[in-house]
């Protein structure tokens, strides 16, 4: 006569077992952003997976997995296939100006570039790849462009804005599951970082589980699952969709910026500035040519346009930081150019930076003589 089952003990062994397979997960800590379908079984991504929260993931056939390199560049059509022979291979860095905000991504940047049908001296053609990423982050361009050389460029377009060298709060949480490759890169480059980005968490053996790995574990199998309605739409930002309310033309009479209250404060406003990590993303680069470009800004022309040029860049602050910019980069000797007043204000879309198409075509033209010349060199 067999033994009654003891629930207690079954339950006592699948808790077990569970335990221990979190614990193998976390030893083994698997590449699981290597599953992967996209330019195998359905196209690359024009640009990285975005969304802005977990409602919108299906409206873009998207879902973030920017804490994974090997997921973000998977799905990424820079991965379909080696550098060809007479391929002239450019990279764009920035933020979500550059991933193109509010833009479908036949009609963002890169691939305004690539409609130009642009030639290198010796006939080669240009092909520009987007890896801008939404939110202002001069030190996850740096991580980008690290893990991008494998990918053989050629010229990398570095596009920033004051606001990309603030030290911000949301590049912590960015760093934190980088925080070893950062790591490396600090002391390779001899990086030098407010001490806030030094006291970053190292990642425990808890957080390697599969629990504590859970939301990233579903986020790279919901990239997959979009894949094919990418490939069947096209879409893949619902904000591209959207109905979007024209952007005011009048400013609030206020001239702070972020914590500075007045243009007394524009010696400390500089001085936080990271300009550093310039120079380090010129190093990591090396031998391949790198042009910093001033990103275009949407300019009031309303009430209080004299005090603020939009809701976020108060003259006084953005001036300091245009004049200290330009001063640096020419110590550097470094590539730059600057388009900050370049765009007209009805060809943003509803934000500071994100153009609308007729912005991006615009601002596509102004930068290829530059490209093409640099190309040339």
């Amino acid at each position: 006569m067999k033994s009654p089952v003891s629930a207690v003990r079954v339950l006592v062994k699948a808790f077990l077992f569970f335990v221990a397979f979190n614990l193998i997960y976390a030893l083994v800590d698997p590449p699981i952003g290597k599953i992967n379908g996209y330019n195998l079984i359905w196209p690359g991504r024009l640009r990285f997976p975005y969304s802005e929260t977990p409602a919108y993931y299906g409206l873009s056939h998207n879902a973030p997995v920017i804490e994974d390199f090997d997921a973000m560049f998977g799905s990424h059509i820079i991965s379909a296939s080696p550098k060809k022979d007479n391929e002239f291979r450019v990279l764009l860095l920035g933020d979500s100006s550059t991933w193109g905000g509010h833009v479908t991504p036949t009609d963002m940047l890169s691939e305004q570039l690539n409609r130009l049908g642009l030639t290198t001296c010796d006939g080669k053609t240009v092909q520009v790849f987007n890896l801008g990423y939404p939110w202002p982050s001069l030190l996850r361009d740096v991580l980008v462009l690290d893990w991008a050389k494998q990918y053989d460029p050629d010229l990398i377009i570095w596009l920033v804005t004051l606001h990309s060298f603030e030290k911000k709060p949301m590049d912590r949480d960015f760093l934190i599951p980088h925080a070893d490759r950062m790591g490396e890169l600090v002391k390779s480059y001899n990086i030098k970082l407010p001490r806030v980005y030094m006291e970053i968490p190292q990642t425990s053996l808890w957080q390697k589980t599969i629990v504590g790995q859970r939301k990233h574990i579903k986020d790279v199998l919901l990239g997959q699952v979009f894949g094919p309605m990418w490939a069947g739409t096209g879409v893949d930002n619902h904000l591209a969709i959207t109905q979007i309310p024209p952007f005011s033309q009048d400013m609030p009479a206020d001239i702070s910026y972020m914590e500075y209250q007045t243009d007394k404060q524009a010696p400390v406003l500089v001085q936080s500035l990271m300009f550093d990590v310039l120079r380090a993303g010129h190093d990591i680069a090396g031998d391949v040519p790198l042009i910093v470009i001033n990103e275009p800004i949407f300019i009031a022309s309303g009430q209080n346009s004299d005090l603020r040029y939009n809701e976020l860049y108060a003259r006084w602050a953005y001036d300091a930081y245009r004049d200290a910019l330009t001063k640096w980069i020419q110590l550097k000797g470094y590539s730059f150019l600057d388009y900050w007043n370049t765009v007209p204000a009805e060809e943003f879309n509803n934000g500071v930076f994100h153009r609308n198409p007729q912005g991006e075509e615009r601002f596509a033209n102004l930068i290829a003589p530059s490209l093409v010349e640099s190309s040339c060199r």
